[in-house]
């Protein structure tokens, strides 16, 4: 009886060792600032609804008159979807506003908190 114990603990172990990987997501506050959103005027490089993260790459135009490449992510496309999202709402060249947590690091990447589109559909 001590054998097949045994044996059934170890399969349980093997078996959750080998599906952990199934469940991982990764946490945003280890990335962005939620406690520090920022909101910023750009204008559309490329938006994508892709897997695992919709992505958007946009320029701002700073006070100076220099270009700012940045980049944000949102939801999966799925739930983008399910928010109102569409691939046709941004468009190279169209302007938007964006609020979002900018990342730790200082790098130009945020996660999309709000979007208003060029209608003036709000997106979150």
């Amino acid at each position: 009886m001590n054998h097949k114990l045994f044996a059934g603990m170890a399969l349980a172990v093997a078996l959750a060792a080998v599906s952990s990987p199934l469940f991982g997501h990764h946490n945003t506050l280890a990335r962005y600032d939620h406690d520090n959103p920022v909101t910023l005027k750009g204008t559309v490089l490329v938006f994508r609804m892709i897997n695992p993260h919709s992505h958007l790459e946009f320029e701002v135009k700073q006070a100076d008159g220099t270009v700012v490449k940045w980049e944000a992510e949102g939801g999966s496309p799925s739930s983008a979807y399910r928010r109102g999202w569409r691939t046709g709402d941004l468009k190279p060249g169209d302007s938007f506003t964006i609020t979002g947590s900018p990342a730790l690091d200082g790098s130009k990447v945020m996660e999309i908190e709000k979007l208003v589109t060029p209608s003036g559909k709000e997106l979150e």
